[in-house]
């Protein structure tokens, strides 16, 4: 789901929705803009304004929640990165090979979950075989002291939480507000503003006040959708802690 496109349509259906209701006030007799009739109209339109507050604080909270743990998860994954690589340079020069697959691995990883210009892809069959090479390398090594041993047993270690650690940011990436969430919302937020139109008068504050009212939330409704793609979009986990782990296996 394109955020960009989203958000304008947002946009679309509550301005539009506002104008909307501005005409049929114009069509509608004086009883039916009575007092008592926007009394009655804002208790319905207060009770939908309620639920769309909560359905949208909740989609707010949910993708937060899923970026904070995302870029988390990406910190840890670095970490064991490093670490994996440190034990396998303690290991000494026997190591080497799979110390040249994980720094390729970590390329590799780095230019398809953050590529220039190429499309994102967080998980794919190559990118699984070169973190399995590494594991082959790591457990066909062959230990000549008891240090050489306790640090073969560490990197397999790393290797089996960076294995895991890989999964869960696939899932995470994969996490996404649910279409009928959004549809429901916009159907709401287009009531409300449309009610807010048939008794706003027609002048050029009160459209000005309502056009603004619908960027926001249109604006609202884009940063949701793209913090939703944690790795896609213009609001992203940025690749520092990769890139410094790199820079770490290269020294």
């Amino acid at each position: 789901m394109n955020a960009l496109v989203v958000a304008t349509l947002v946009f679309a259906c509550l301005f539009g929705g506002t104008i909307a209701g501005m005409r049929a006030s114009r069509r509608l007799q004086e009883r039916h803009l009575s007092k008592e009739t926007q009394e009655a109209v804002k208790l319905g339109v207060g009770m939908v304004a309620a639920m769309a507050s909560l359905i949208l604080g909740l989609m707010t909270a949910s993708v937060k929640g899923n970026f904070d743990s995302t870029s988390r998860d990406v910190q840890q994954f670095t970490t064991y990165l490093i670490t994996l690589d440190v034990a396998l340079r303690h290991y000494g020069p026997d190591a080497d090979p799979a110390r040249l697959a994980l720094r390729a691995y970590t390329e590799h990883a780095l230019a398809e979950t953050w590529p220039d210009k190429a499309a994102v892809r967080v998980a794919s069959d190559e990118s699984e075989a070169r973190l399995s090479q590494v594991g082959r390398l790591i457990r066909a090594l062959d230990p000549k002291t008891s240090d050489q041993g306790d640090l073969r047993s560490e990197a397999i270690e790393r290797y089996k939480a960076l294995s895991a650690l890989r999964w869960v940011l696939i899932e995470e990436s994969a996490t996404q507000v649910p279409p009928i969430f959004t549809i429901v919302l916009i159907i709401w937020l287009t009531f409300i503003f449309m009610s807010f139109g048939l008794f706003a008068p027609v002048n050029a504050v009160s459209i000005s006040v309502f056009l603004l009212c619908a960027m926001s939330l249109g604006g609202a409704i884009f940063l949701i959708l793209e913090m939703s793609t944690p790795f896609d979009g213009s609001i992203i986990v940025p690749p520092d802690a990769m890139q410094n782990a790199l820079r770490h296996m290269v020294k």
